[in-house]
């Protein structure tokens, strides 16, 4: 059997499978519709306003070390999204009698926010359709946004410095 008769063989018996496949492929699937759950309807929601789904439930652990002793929480979100260049954590509200408090914001969200690195949440009570836009804004000391300006300022001017070198053949 030469090289050729066993390309030929192979692809002859996944062209075969394919067709089976595709002949058989609703035996054994029922034909009822999905249940629409809250994942779905948010999904579908994002979907229909213009957001694209980058992830579904991500995951991720925050770590605290205090001497000899590691703390661990688990971080998740529902979605994240994409709209445009903006990126937000979906998070879907567990029960009507959930209250949104500053501790809850701080505690909670805020770790989120920072963890997946996006540029906001999107707060979905499918139940009561409605949806709120959470943004996170830090204020720095004014030694850090001095310091940052200094930095940045001297690498610009490293920068030009080096592309002046390289121009003029310093």
């Amino acid at each position: 059997m030469q090289g050729t008769d066993v390309w030929a063989i192979l692809f002859c018996a996944l062209f075969a499978l394919a067709v089976f496949r595709s002949l058989f492929h609703r035996v054994g699937r029922s034909s009822q519709v999905p249940l629409e759950g809250h994942y779905q309807a948010a999904r579908h929601w994002l979907e229909d306003n213009g957001y694209t789904i980058v992830a579904v439930h991500p995951r991720c652990e925050w770590h605290g070390y205090y001497g000899t002793d590691h703390y661990q929480w688990p971080l998740s979100a529902d979605f994240i999204v994409r709209q445009g260049a903006r990126y937000f954590a979906v998070i879907l509200a567990r029960s009507r009698s959930e209250a949104v408090t500053e501790t809850r914001l701080r505690a909670e969200w805020y770790p989120v926010s920072v963890a997946f690195g996006v540029h906001g949440l999107l707060h979905m009570d499918v139940d009561g359709e409605q949806v709120h836009h959470v943004d996170f804004e830090l204020t720095h000391p004014p030694s850090l946004r001095w310091r940052r300006m200094v930095n940045r300022s001297l690498w610009f001017l490293g920068g030009m410095l080096a592309a002046l070198a390289l121009f003029h053949g310093v």
